[in-house]
C-alpha cells in the first residue's frame, strides 16, 4: 500500500468520527447540547461509562485526519503554496493540541456531572454529608464545562483558521481540485466565525460536516492519485 493510499484512508477517519458524534448528540444524549448547559451536563452524567470511551475515540479519529493534512503540507514544501501551507499547519497543530484539553473537560465533566447525580440520589433518603458532596461536584461538573467550551472555542478557531489557509495554498499550488480547496476555505472561515459567535450553537456543526467532507474529498482525490 503506497503512502497516497494511506494517507488517503487517514484523511477519510474523520467522516467516521463525525457518525459517531451524531450518535453521541443524538443516539445518546436524545439531541441535548452545550446550548442547554444544564440539560447537557446532566445527560453527560447519566451516560458517563459511554462517554468516557466515545470522546476519545472522536479525538483520535479526527488527529488522524489531521495527520493526513501534514503530508499533504510535506508534498507543497517548496513549492507554489509552501509558506502558507507551512504557517496554517502550524494554526492546525497549536488547536489540535488544545482540543486535547477541550476532550479532557468533557470527560471530567461526565464523570462530575455522574458522581454528582449519585450522591444527589443518596441525599434524597436525607443524607447530609451526600447533599454536600452533590453540590460540590454539580459545581465543579458546570465549572469544568464553562472552561472545556471556553478552550474549545479558541483552539478549534485556531484549527479552522489554518484549515482555511489549507486551501488557499491547495488554490496557490492546484494539486487537488479548486472545488475542494474552495470548501475547505469558506467552511474554515464559516467554522471560526462560529466559534468567535457562539460556539455552543447547533449551527456550528453544519462547518464541522463542510470540513469533513473537505478531508473525505482530499482522501478520495489522494487514494486514486499515482505515486
Amino acid at each position: 500500500m503506497n503512502t497516497n493510499r494511506i494517507t488517503g484512508l487517514a484523511l477519510i477517519t474523520p467522516a467516521i468520527a463525525i457518525v459517531v458524534w451524531f450518535v453521541i448528540g443524538f443516539g445518546i444524549l436524545g439531541g441535548v447540547g452545550p446550548d442547554t448547559p444544564r440539560e447537557y451536563i446532566n445527560e453527560m452524567g447519566a451516560n458517563s461509562t459511554v462517554i468516557t470511551y466515545l470522546i476519545p475515540l472522536v479525538t483520535l479519529l479526527f488527529l488522524i485526519g489531521v495527520a493526513g493534512i501534514g503530508y499533504i503540507k510535506k508534498t507543497m514544501e517548496g513549492g507554489p503554496g509552501s509558506y502558507i501551507a507551512g504557517f496554517a499547519w502550524f494554526l492546525i497543530i497549536i488547536g489540535s493540541a488544545a482540543n486535547l484539553g477541550e476532550s479532557a473537560f468533557t470527560l471530567a465533566v461526565a464523570d462530575a456531572s455522574n458522581t454528582a447525580a449519585t450522591n444527589a440520589a443518596a441525599a434524597a433518603g436525607g443524607d447530609p454529608v451526600a447533599a454536600a458532596t452533590a453540590a460540590a461536584y454539580s459545581g465543579i461538573a458546570s465549572s469544568m464545562f464553562a472552561a472545556g467550551q471556553a478552550i474549545g472555542a479558541v483552539s478549534t478557531a485556531f484549527s479552522m483558521i489554518g484549515f482555511a489557509l489549507i486551501g488557499v495554498a491547495i488554490l496557490q499550488a492546484k494539486n487537488f481540485s479548486p472545488i475542494i480547496a474552495g470548501l475547505m476555505v469558506v467552511t474554515g472561515i464559516f467554522t471560526v466565525i462560529m466559534c468567535l459567535v457562539d460556539y455552543e450553537s447547533p449551527i456550528l456543526a453544519i462547518g464541522y460536516i463542510g470540513v469533513v467532507i473537505s478531508f473525505v474529498a482530499l482522501g478520495v482525490s489522494l487514494i486514486n492519485k499515482k505515486e
